[in-house]
């Protein structure tokens, strides 16, 4: 599985980047969300950072209903996630350059279920990235072969005190490994559907 790691503190950057040695965790700019741009739709800014760190984004996050590519996001070689926050949007049109649709896991942006998600990204051939996934949701994503997802910090399910230890990069780090090698698993994944 791919796991992608947003913006972080530096300093936590650098430690991962010490302890990960994996091509399939991609650590901020590698993947690339900058969220406060996205969600107030800031799209300038956002692009703007884009075509800065072009030249080592691996994967991003595609801006959020934008159908026609306007700033020629499809023209760089970046694997593009496309957020679904509503199943009108497959029929709506995809922009062409994306192969990858994002599941919103906060329900305040979309207005499907997981369920429904997996089956229309499944009819129109799109593999699946979970956004912003909790410790259970890695769990649930596992499960239904998602090929991605983004995590942080908090998806570890520790407390801030344990989170603000000098071990915790290594923690995470070993966290990442074991979400790209899919050993979280879930035994209660249709208690959750």
């Amino acid at each position: 599985m791919i796991v992608g790691v947003g913006n972080l503190p530096r300093n936590l950057v650098e430690k991962l980047r010490m302890y990960v040695d994996d091509p399939r965790v991609l650590i901020n700019p590698e993947f690339f969300d900058s969220k406060k741009e996205l969600v107030n739709r800031r799209y300038n800014k956002y692009v703007e950072k884009v075509y800065r760190y072009r030249d080592v984004i691996i994967a991003a996050i595609y801006p959020d209903y934008l159908y026609k590519d306007v700033y020629k996001l499809c023209d760089l070689p970046i694997i593009w996630i496309f957020p679904i926050h509503s199943l009108k949007e497959f029929e709506i049109g995809i922009p062409s350059c994306v192969d990858v649709v994002g599941f919103a896991a906060d329900p305040r942006y979309r207005d499907y279920t997981v369920t429904e998600f997996v089956e229309k990204a499944k009819m129109y051939g799109y593999k699946m990235w979970w956004l912003g996934a909790s410790k259970r949701e890695i769990e649930i994503a596992t499960s239904m072969n998602f090929w991605g997802l983004d995590v942080n910090t908090g998806s570890t399910g520790l407390s801030f005190r344990k989170i603000s230890s000098p071990e915790f990069p290594e923690y995470f780090a070993q966290f990442l490994r074991k979400v790209a090698n899919n050993e979280i698993k879930t035994k209660v994944l249709l208690q959750w559907i």
